[in-house]
Order: C-alpha cells, then structure tokens, then sequence
C-alpha cells in the first residue's frame, strides 16, 4: 500500500486501511471491467463484457446469460477476488427507450490471514455502461 504524504510526516495512517483501500482498488478495476467490451483489448480478446446489444436484444431470457458472463469474466479477470457470485438483484426494468438491470456481485479477499467479505452492486444499463457500488465489506 502507497502512503499518502501527510502519512510520512506525521508516522499515522490517514482514514482508511488497508482492506479498504483493496476493496476501493478491486472496486475501481470491476467498473473498467465491466465497462469494455470484449475484443477492445487486442492482447486479451475476452477482456470484459460482450455488446450489450446483443443482450438486450434476447430479454428476457439472456439477463441471465449476462450474469454468468459477468461472473466469469470477473472470475477470469480480477484474482483478488475468489468465490464470485454474481445474482440478479431485481426485476429487469425494459421497454423501447429504457434497459436496465441490477446485479450484486459477492466474494473474498485474503490478506494474510484475514478475510475480508465484499459485496458489490452493478448497474448495466440499455447502453453497456456499468456502475458499482460497494455495498458492504465485513470480515
């Protein structure tokens, strides 16, 4: 973990520990993740997630397609985080202007001999574009 500077002047950790900053960390890679489409990174064909297009294009049925492809990129892609659940969290809102579907990721990190529970919720909207949040880190 990198020190912020008033850390080095005064010998305290600022707000925020470790675990924290490995949640905001793997928080910070799962929205790049989720947020590029597979085929846009030339070294790593099936980096991130299909055209959500394609998805949207085969609703009902493909929300939970997205769901496991969601878990296994995250599965592939982000090794700090193990035992990945991914679960649709509710009712996919849809019509012709409007698409959207929330999922909430669940998995383990290990520091030492610590482990740390974290739960994410993401957001896929009708355009490909995902937020997370982090919804509750305990362990």
């Amino acid at each position: 973990m990198a020190f912020n500077f008033l850390s080095k002047i005064t010998g305290r950790a600022m707000e925020g520990s470790r675990s924290e900053d490995l949640a905001v960390s793997i928080q910070e890679h799962l929205v790049h993740l989720l947020n590029i489409r597979q085929g846009r990174t030339q070294h790593l064909e099936d980096y991130g997630l299909p055209d959500i297009h394609e998805i949207y294009y085969n609703l009902p049925g493909s929300l939970k397609n997205l769901a496991e492809r969601i878990e296994k990129t995250i599965k592939k892609y982000e090794p700090r985080l193990s035992g990945v659940r991914v679960r649709q969290e509710n009712r996919a809102g849809y019509d012709d202007d409007e698409f959207s579907v929330t999922y909430r990721i669940t998995g383990e990190v290990v520091e030492g001999t610590r482990v740390s529970r974290l739960t994410f919720r993401t957001e896929v909207a009708r355009d490909g574009h995902a937020t997370m949040d982090l919804v509750k880190q305990y362990g």
